[in-house]
């Protein structure tokens, strides 16, 4: 099998490039069964991808609502904010935010049924009024998609199997949420939205190492990808809550300082040539001088802290102009010490949640999202049983103005 046909089973990449005021986007996917003959692509993908061998790729823009479902007149409606109709969730009831997201069945007396999944954003909002858009979150947004054939398999028959409309299997599950409404920042802070299951001192719950990875190898690869992008030798990294394993390229000298709870963690961690120990939901200010550092690294752990924004001031102050700040995170965790607001956001609304902490301190410039879904899980992960799809992958990261 050398070129795609109709006959082929693809493995296709897709990576899709959008902007919104505040920061530039990347999607990645993998879509690991694509039939052409039975799949639904945007307008003119097949086309150009027909014919492509291993490793060919193809890119095409698409201007507002066409790779996804245009806007209409019916999308943007208002309510009464008695017809939002709140559900428990941890306990508590969730009530309506500006800018967040929620299903539409939440407003049945709007006339939703009450069983209606699909989101619709809240835009703004007052004691007697609720006004909501149900738009796709990119249907006003220019989109480009690069697609790359990666591999070729010959179909065995065509009887049965499913039908997939990739840009709903890619685009229609979150991407466009990170975005802000408008200039409004969103409203992500609540009465109870930093509160845990555990809040006993976190000393307790981290004294005794645990030598795990949190997410699976083929994700920590491209964890690692995503920071290498920005690293370069010699440079002064602060990795922020650390632990055993610091997803950095393993062949690039740095000088890195690891931040985090427990002291033998760090030490078996091979890339870190010092160690701090600081409970920064106690203790906010870094232990480090003003632009001291070229990189700060937050890995698969922003969803612990119960000061977020303070955080994100220190982290501006402790770096350089120009030094790089980047979070990376899945959709993992420790139950006991995640936040309540971590649990109650989609995972492309965490996106938007840590572009906030970034912008909020006024000292982050060429902010940037990207997202890494559906690829394979290593075959020898121990939860392959469970599933055969790798951990998602969600990246934001900003420059020190």
């Amino acid at each position: 099998m050398k070129r795609l046909d109709m006959d082929c089973l693809a493995a296709i990449s897709f990576e899709i490039r959008w902007s919104s005021p505040e920061a530039l986007h990347r999607e990645h996917f993998m879509a690991r069964k694509a039939n052409m003959w039975r799949d639904i692509f945007p307008a003119g993908m097949k086309e150009v991808l027909m014919g492509q061998p291993a490793g060919g790729e193809s890119i095409i823009s698409y201007q507002p609502g066409q790779a996804v479902p245009p806007r209409s007149r019916q999308d943007v409606l208002s309510t009464r904010t008695q017809n939002f109709m709140p559900r428990e969730f941890l306990g508590r009831k969730v009530e309506p935010a500006r800018g967040r997201f929620y299903p539409r069945g939440m407003l049945a007396g709007a006339g939703f049924f009450s069983t209606d999944i699909r989101p619709c954003r809240i835009t703004s909002l007052d004691e007697r009024e609720l006004w909501v858009d149900c738009a796709h979150p990119l249907s006003d947004c220019n989109v480009e998609i690069k697609a790359r054939v990666e591999d070729l398999a010959a179909k065995e028959c065509e009887t049965g199997g499913r039908m997939n409309h990739w840009m709903e299997e890619i685009l229609g599950s979150g991407p466009g949420m990170q975005a802000r409404a408008g200039d409004a920042p969103t409203e992500f802070a609540h009465d109870h939205g930093f509160e845990r299951n555990d809040s006993t001192d976190d000393a307790r719950f981290y004294s005794s190492p645990r030598f795990i990875d949190h997410i699976d190898a083929r994700a920590r690869e491209f964890l690692a990808g995503e920071y290498a992008r920005e690293l370069q030798p010699d440079m002064k990294v602060l990795d922020l809550m650390s632990s055993v394993t610091s997803h950095l390229p393993q062949d690039m000298q740095l000088q890195v300082t690891g931040l985090g709870m427990n002291p033998e963690e760090m030490q078996a961690n091979p890339v870190l040539d010092s160690h701090v120990i600081q409970d920064l939901n106690l203790y906010q200010e870094l232990p480090f001088n003003d632009e001291s550092h070229d990189a700060v690294l937050c890995s698969l752990s922003v969803e612990y802290l119960t000061s977020p924004w303070a955080i994100a001031r220190e982290v501006a102050r402790v770096l350089r102009p120009g030094g790089i700040f980047m979070v990376g995170f899945s959709n993992r965790w420790f139950p006991p010490k995640v936040v309540r607001l971590w649990q109650e956001l989609h995972e492309f609304e965490r996106c938007g949640f840590v572009l906030d902490l970034l912008l909020q301190t006024g000292s982050f410039k060429d902010l940037e999202s990207i997202s890494i879904r559906n690829w394979w899980r290593p075959d020898d992960d121990p939860h392959i049983a469970q599933t055969r799809v790798s951990d998602p992958v969600y990246v934001v990261k900003g420059r020190r103005v």
